[in-house]
């Protein structure tokens, strides 16, 4: 008999295990980096996206999802990384270039509902911007903006910035076919205590 409760035990925790690696949030990944001067004349954002990407170890967007740049702007490149494990958001600056306003997006967001969403760290910038940050339960938002200084511009760092998410559970929502990876698990476990106790 407890060969038999050991053994459901252990389908029960194999479920478990199955269920938490199959949990996924996926999203549209999107920045827009600007310098919209009356100077230049063709004043358009460069842009990176990469939609329908599933969260998960690594950058969700890098230097390979450039989309375009018709004001043929040099640098303006910052990586998007969204760790599932602690709901941190990181971003990180791939050159020091300057610009007026940036901007990171993530929208489409499912697997997780967005209750709460903040600045942790902030070197994103040279200038010290303070970024403006909103969210709904399916997107998110990350404005830099340079106008209300001075100069009117920002340097990029060639650092990061990181943002705490946080979820209706505090953590991603599992889809509705983990519970069907638990429920098999513990199918498992109980075939094999039957098989155990029809030999006894």
């Amino acid at each position: 008999m407890k060969l038999g409760k050991l053994t459901i035990l252990a389908g029960v925790l194999f479920g478990a295990a199955v269920s938490l690696q199959a949990q996924l949030i996926t999203a549209d990944f999107r920045t827009e980096s600007d310098l919209p001067n009356v100077t230049w004349k063709v004043p358009y954002p460069l842009v990176y996206e990469n939609l329908g990407v599933s969260v998960g170890p690594g950058f969700e967007l890098t230097s390979a999802n450039f989309v375009s740049n018709p004001s043929n702007w040099g640098g303006g490149v910052v990586h998007i990384d969204w760790n599932p494990t602690n709901n941190l958001l990181t971003l990180a600056s791939q050159d020091t270039w300057d610009f007026q306003t940036f901007v990171a997006k993530i929208n489409n967001i499912s697997g997780a509902s967005i209750v709460g969403f903040s600045m942790v760290s902030n070197n994103l910038t040279q200038d010290g911007i303070v970024p403006s940050l909103s969210f709904t339960g399916t997107s998110l938002s990350i404005l830099y903006d340079g106008r209300p200084s001075e100069q009117g511009d920002f340097n990029f760092s060639g650092n990061t910035a990181t943002f705490q998410i946080v979820t209706s559970t505090g953590a991603p929502v599992p889809e509705p076919s983990t519970y069907g990876l638990l429920g098999a698990g513990v199918l498992v476990g109980l075939a094999f205590w039957r098989r155990r106790a029809v030999r006894r």
